[in-house]
């Protein structure tokens, strides 16, 4: 689940900060898209991780994607943290959909037996 969703995420993310200064709508889709896709492929033994791990990977895939607008001034940390918490707060609808949509998934798995 986390290379499936980690990878594209990042990749995608670290593209649109080289474009742009920021992370627009086409990573928080790729996101979105690759979650569902996990969610609904995962071993039923790891359903609870479908819901656990988005919010996780979407941190993770910005602090691999923050490195290059981080060379401004401070240190690296505190603008890991501070880009951390702009896209964070950016991409909060996306986040709380795509976990939703995962949890409704699990569920509908989990009930169902598939």
């Amino acid at each position: 689940m986390i290379i499936i969703c980690l990878g594209p995420t990042a990749f995608v993310m670290l593209l649109s900060t080289w474009i742009s200064s920021g992370i627009g709508g086409l990573p928080n889709l790729v996101f979105a898209i690759v979650s569902i896709y996990a969610a609904v492929k995962i071993q039923r033994r790891n359903l609870l991780a479908a819901v656990v791990a988005p919010p996780l990977i979407y941190a993770a895939a910005i602090l691999l994607a923050s490195g290059p607008i981080n060379g401004k001034s401070g240190g690296v940390i505190l603008n890991s943290f501070a880009t951390l918490g702009t896209f964070l707060a950016v991409g909060a609808p996306w986040l709380f959909f795509t976990t939703i949509v995962c949890f409704i998934v699990i569920v509908v798995r989990g009930r169902t037996g598939h």
